[in-house]
């Protein structure tokens, strides 16, 4: 049996609503990674302006050979990770996946809403 891909992760902080959800994210990321049948390596977390942990995690796509990156949503991967990746002939490869993808409306995997059943009742 072959190793599943590896996805490393990513997390920009200023995004989050508060930092104290870094924890809970990351734990999004390895649910998706589990789910979708990854291995998730390494979750690299932004915590100021300046994007040293998203080159960090670009120094690491080299050294592991990472399938992918994954982040909570595209709201992560801002104009500055845009440019990186491109630049990058490793990241100009590299499939990026959201964990929090809600399903289309009525699409596959959306659940449908559960239908409420009247039953007349006669009266005699």
């Amino acid at each position: 049996m072959s190793n599943p891909p590896l996805l490393l992760g990513y997390i920009r902080a200023d995004v989050l609503r508060s930092h104290t959800e870094v924890h809970r994210v990351e734990a999004q990321l390895h649910a998706c990674a589990e789910r979708e049948d990854f291995c998730l390596g390494t979750v690299f977390v932004e915590r100021g302006r300046n994007p040293g942990a998203f080159h960090a995690l670009m120094a690491e796509v080299n050294r592991e050979e990472a399938w992918g990156i994954v982040v909570p949503d595209l709201r992560h991967v801002g104009l500055v990770e845009q440019l990186i990746l491109n630049r990058h002939e490793a990241g100009a490869r590299m499939a990026v996946l959201q964990a929090n993808v809600s399903p289309r409306p009525g699409g596959p995997g959306a659940v449908q809403p559960a239908r409420q059943v009247r039953r007349s009742t006669s009266v005699s």
